[in-house]
């Protein structure tokens, strides 16, 4: 069966870490402790980078990328790149937009009723166990804490599981980061059975981008963990086709043999999967390895993004050509998340006009279909 896997990663991979062997590059340790975080190092794989700029910018808003995660970008310049523009710093972080702002959701302050928990929605809450990631997305919505030490510690757990039980009306726990799956494994399974035990929580689930930066994090020993509890949802993190490769699926096998449910938020980003070719390969590209397409998020009004920033109308018509030309299964909701209102779902403009007849579904890509009775 056809894998929509990146074809430069292992010619990449040889090209920049030729002295690596499988056992090094294969622990996760290893891409922790080798992570790229400044120019100087970046520069000894990509020449013709602009290390200035790339300093300039990083002193506002830092920079991390694991060697794996480097191996997926194809081309010589990374600002090139559809999968280096996520992660490299761009000068363009500098424009000025006065819609956007560092923490548009309030969540430091107004929104987290306690440390390390968010609540945006009154039947769920988003826990924050770290604000450490393996690299660092450009346009990420929580770049609030990215030079914060915020770490979720036992005492706070036991207010979080506190809050729970003082809020039966909460039946879902989001854990998110920073990335959780990098934090210490006997403390993710006291988190998990911590909340486990609220009678009130029904459903945890997991925001991570491991699958995409970090896929060796997914080791035998996580997969011991998961399986003690259900249900667990595994939200990923794919923006383009070219981050999955077959280290990606042994990941998501060992997450599907732990009981796990996975499905994908993606970010319409400008010059880097806003087309319809781009956006159909990654849907299939995740359906191909049992991951379900859940939102695509038009960006959040994050400081330093409006260089990832297209016209709504432009998702529309993306999701226009996604629906009918390729399997329900496949086709995301293309949301905005209003810092005041919400996901709000955007849809293209179906008319349906009634007459003595019946029903005609017009102005579908200039087709016309009249149902009867």
């Amino acid at each position: 069966m056809k894998k929509i896997f990146n074809p430069e990663y292992r010619y990449n991979r040889q090209k920049r870490f030729p002295d690596i062997p499988d056992e090094k590059w294969n622990n996760w340790q290893w891409q922790i402790d080798n992570r790229i975080t400044d120019s100087t190092k970046l520069k000894t794989y990509f020449s013709n980078i602009d290390t200035e700029a790339i300093e300039s910018v990083a002193k506002c808003f830092s920079f991390s990328v694991t060697p794996y995660f480097l191996s997926l970008i194809n081309d010589d310049i990374p600002l090139n790149d559809p999968v280096g523009k996520q992660v490299i710093p761009d000068i363009r972080e500098f424009q000025k937009d006065s819609r956007l702002i560092l923490d548009p959701f309030k969540e430091e302050k107004e929104r987290s009723p306690i440390p390390g928990v968010v609540q945006r929605y009154p039947d769920r809450i988003i826990l924050v166990t770290t604000n450490f990631c393996p690299a660092k997305c450009r346009y990420c919505t929580r770049k609030w804490n990215w030079d914060k030490c915020q770490f979720l510690t036992s005492e706070m757990l036991k207010d979080v599981v506190a809050y729970l039980k003082i809020h039966p009306e909460i039946r879902e726990v989001i854990i998110t980061g920073g990335e959780p799956f990098l934090l210490n494994l006997e403390f993710l399974d006291s988190i998990l059975s911590a909340i486990s035990s609220v009678d009130s929580i029904e459903v945890i689930r997991i925001g991570s981008r491991i699958l995409s930066f970090l896929p060796q994090r997914i080791s035998d020993d996580v997969v011991s963990i998961l399986s003690k509890f259900s249900p667990i949802w595994i939200v990923t993190h794919f923006n383009h086709p070219n981050e999955f490769t077959s280290d990606t699926e042994k990941a998501v096998k060992k997450l599907l043999r732990a009981g796990c449910a996975l499905c994908n938020q993606s970010v319409l980003l400008k010059g880097i999967n806003d087309s319809v070719d781009v956006m159909k390969n990654l849907v299939h590209a995740l359906q191909n390895i049992l991951i379900k397409p859940y939102y695509i998020f038009h960006p959040d009004l994050i400081e330093g993004t409006s260089h990832f920033r297209g016209d709504i109308e432009d998702g529309i018509q993306i999701m226009k050509k996604l629906r009918g030309y390729t399997g329900g299964i496949c086709v995301p909701y293309y949301v905005v998340d209003l810092p005041e209102g919400g996901k709000v779902p955007l849809l293209p403009e179906y008319v349906l006009k009634k007459d003595e007849n019946g029903i005609l579904f017009s102005n579908y890509e200039g087709m016309e279909v009249v149902y009867k009775g």
